[in-house]
């Protein structure tokens, strides 16, 4: 630890100029310099300016320890989702925050700052404190710079933007074999990336790389949070009986911990296996599970309402059908949701029996949005279907082949 920089730290805090703290016990340029750690004092100046101050070198230690393991717990909190416990410990930092600008923790605590507030899902100043972060790099360590990368990950990741996400990610993963080891949440982020990209081989690949490192830390949110993605790429792989292996143990563990969220997830997820083996009237009760858990995540809730609409449209359920399309578009409205205002149209002019007005609104509108997005792998494809589907019905064979070749 650096005394120069604390004692620039108090002495700015007491409001005394250079001149008024030396008086009587070194020359104003010796203590410039001790305070820009460019020269090293002799233990009694030290001593005789702390004194002045009326701090104690012992109790500035014990302050800088307790920055440092304050920054250690609350790491392990945001890795281990104990939301309160982070909270507090915020708290405490916040409170030392003047202190620590004077410590080589500093930039620690930066990164560790926009890592809880990706946690806390409070985005727009994690990308605030990335760029004030990117601007310094430059004084980062080699670990610090990882963090900050990957944490830019995070970022695009939440941002939808998976393609940007991965390419961190795989450079970050690349770097274990300059010495750096990997973590289980950087294999596990990968993954993540892999699976909207639907780059299922890969994802199930780093997902178990994941999975058997938080086995190992007894991290069980973040199990319950690998087995998702595990479950959705075995699932669109076709290797179903995995698929519902994983689905069985990320419910079970939900309903132990009483996570209605990740058990709505699961519902969902089970939906939409039964979906893919054709099970349609098993995947819409999921569904229906799935939307009337207490799911804190408006976006999640839309998609399995969308996914419960859809699912009662091809069973003939029309009516139920429909009223779930008004509602969810009701939900979007509310939550500015364009995608989930747009996407129950069709269904809905299909239902008033306007089949070419649907056709042209996919074209016209909903599939050009869905292009301007990174997040919508899964919704081009369906949208293509149908449209591929429609003209090779139409018996215009080549305006088909254009949407079964559709680069998504």
């Amino acid at each position: 630890m650096k005394v120069g920089s604390l004692i620039k730290y108090y002495r700015t805090k007491q409001g005394l100029t250079q001149s008024e703290l030396v008086e009587g016990i070194c020359s104003v340029p010796h203590l410039s310099k001790i305070e820009h750690n460019e020269k090293e004092a002799n233990d009694q100046t030290i001593h005789l300016l702390l004194q002045r101050l009326g701090a104690d070198l012992t109790n500035v230690y014990e302050q800088n320890n307790t920055v440092k393991r304050l920054l250690d717990e609350w790491i392990e909190c945001i890795n281990y989702f104990q939301i309160e416990e982070a909270k507090e410990i915020d708290r405490k930092l916040d409170s030392l925050v003047d202190f620590i600008a004077y410590t080589p923790h500093l930039f620690l605590y930066e990164l560790y700052k926009m890592r809880y507030l990706l946690f806390i899902k409070d985005t727009k100043k994690a990308i605030q404190h990335y760029k004030w972060l990117d601007k310094h790099k430059k004084n980062l360590n080699y670990q610090e710079l990882y963090l900050l990368h990957y944490y830019h990950a995070i970022c695009l990741l939440i941002q939808n933007k998976y393609r940007q996400a991965n390419e961190v990610l795989e450079e970050l993963v690349s770097a274990s074999r300059d010495g750096m080891s990997v973590s289980a949440d950087v294999y596990y982020h990968l993954a993540l990336a892999k699976c909207h990209m639907e780059q299922h081989g890969h994802a199930i690949f780093y997902a178990n790389e994941a999975l058997n490192a938080f086995t190992a830390q007894y991290n069980i949110k973040r199990i319950m949070h690998t087995l998702v993605i595990l479950g959705i790429s075995y699932t669109d792989t076709g290797i179903y009986e995995v698929a519902a292996e994983c689905y069985k143990h990320l419910k079970r563990n939900a309903e132990i911990l009483n996570e209605s969220a990740t058990l709505s997830i699961a519902y969902h997820n089970i939906g939409y296996l039964k979906q893919k083996k054709g099970e349609l009237s098993e995947a819409r009760d999921y569904y229906y599970k799935a939307v009337n858990c207490e799911a804190e995540n408006a976006q999640s809730s839309m998609v399995s309402l969308y996914a419960l609409a859809e699912t009662s449209y091809y069973l003939g359920e029309w009516e139920q059908a429909k009223e779930y399309l008004h509602h969810l578009k009701k939900k979007a409205q509310e939550t500015g949701s364009k995608i989930y205002q747009m996407l129950p149209n069709y269904y809905l002019y299909m239902i008033q029996g306007e089949e070419e007005r649907a056709i042209s609104y996919l074209e016209e509108y909903t599939l050009p949005y869905l292009y301007n997005g990174e997040s919508h792998y899964n919704d081009i494809r369906s949208v293509s279907k149908i449209l591929a589907d429609y003209y090779k019905k139409s018996g215009k064979f080549q305006k088909a082949l254009q949407y079964i070749y559709t680069d998504y």
